[in-house]
């Protein structure tokens, strides 16, 4: 075989070869999304003690969503839907704090490419909403109530925001605190999304913040304070942002607690501007809860912040 005649043999088997290549990739199956069921982990109880985790083994490319929810079942398949099918959700967790109730089938059976897990707690408390459970596998945590969904790209944002300051919480509804020099006492007021204004706290409704926080918040924010929370279910917002700004500070970090991202939230029954202001009971909590920070740690913790990101 002279050496032409070798070039065109060779050339003919690589022809060949592509061409079965192509053959069997056009008619092979096509990749299937796996479908996961989800985990139900009953009686969930908060350890006496617990050591910090090994934050080395947490990734940092994607969330864990990790959902309080009570007696809104509708909101919570929704929820389910839209956070089942981001990319960048890594598992999705269901603190159940309905406990009285069992969990109904259409959410046992929910099938998500995403693993879910419902945490089944022995007693109802708002606290339960920010224990750093184990099945946790990322340093971001996005907080939020089952009945707030966020547009995609806000999400996307504020994940962006978030990994570039993972030390502060990334929140989509603000407040400031005010003082009073006659009283001598703080107070507080809803900012509207499109004011320009100061704030100081984030709601935690929904939110980003670091899992190293919810460590924090469950195992060493002052009992008083945490028994605050369980008692009245209210106020946990205002001691999350100010454990967050005074750990800042003993840091010598002198920057507010959080970043606020002006998104669009699509669905929001239960937070502060749906509150009528003729509640008096709740906004009576809330004063006090700003001022027994300062009984606690001994002067206002939180800071005011005029940095926004705003997403169209």
């Amino acid at each position: 075989m002279d050496r032409w005649t070798a070039i065109l043999f060779t050339i003919s088997v690589l022809l060949i070869a592509a061409v079965l290549i192509f053959f069997h990739n056009s008619t092979a199956s096509p990749t299937v999304l796996t479908t996961v069921m989800p985990t139900v982990v009953e009686q969930v109880r908060r350890p006496q003690y617990e050591t910090w985790p090994n934050w080395a083994s947490l990734s940092t490319d994607t969330f864990t969503v990790l959902v309080l929810t009570f007696k809104r079942n509708d909101n919570l398949a929704s929820v389910l839907k839209f956070y089942c099918n981001l990319a960048l959700v890594d598992r999705v967790i269901i603190v159940w704090n309905d406990v009285d109730e069992a969990i109904p089938e259409n959410f046992l059976n929910y099938g998500c490419s995403k693993e879910i897990y419902f945490m089944k707690p022995v007693t109802k408390s708002v606290n339960n909403g920010f224990v750093p459970y184990s099945e946790i596998r990322t340093e971001a945590v996005l907080i939020i109530h089952n009945d707030q969904i966020l547009r995609q790209k806000d999400i996307e944002l504020g994940f962006e925001v978030w990994q570039n300051s993972p030390q502060l919480i990334v929140g989509f509804q603000a407040s400031v605190h005010t003082y009073n020099d006659t009283s001598k006492q703080y107070g507080l007021k809803q900012i509207p999304l499109l004011a320009n204004k100061q704030y100081s706290f984030v709601s935690t409704a929904i939110c980003f913040t670091h899992v190293h926080y919810l460590h924090m918040y469950t195992y060493k924010l002052p009992r008083q304070l945490f028994n605050f929370v369980a008692k009245y279910d209210n106020c946990e917002d205002i001691f999350f942002n100010g454990m967050v700004a005074e750990f800042l500070e003993r840091n010598a970090s002198e920057q507010p607690s959080c970043i606020w991202v002006k998104g669009h939230i699509e669905s929001s029954e239960n937070n502060e501007e749906n509150i009528n202001d003729s509640d008096k009971e709740f906004w009576q909590q809330r004063i006090q809860a700003m001022n027994m920070m300062v009984e606690v740690y001994g002067h206002f913790p939180l800071k005011t912040s005029n940095i926004f990101v705003y997403n169209p």
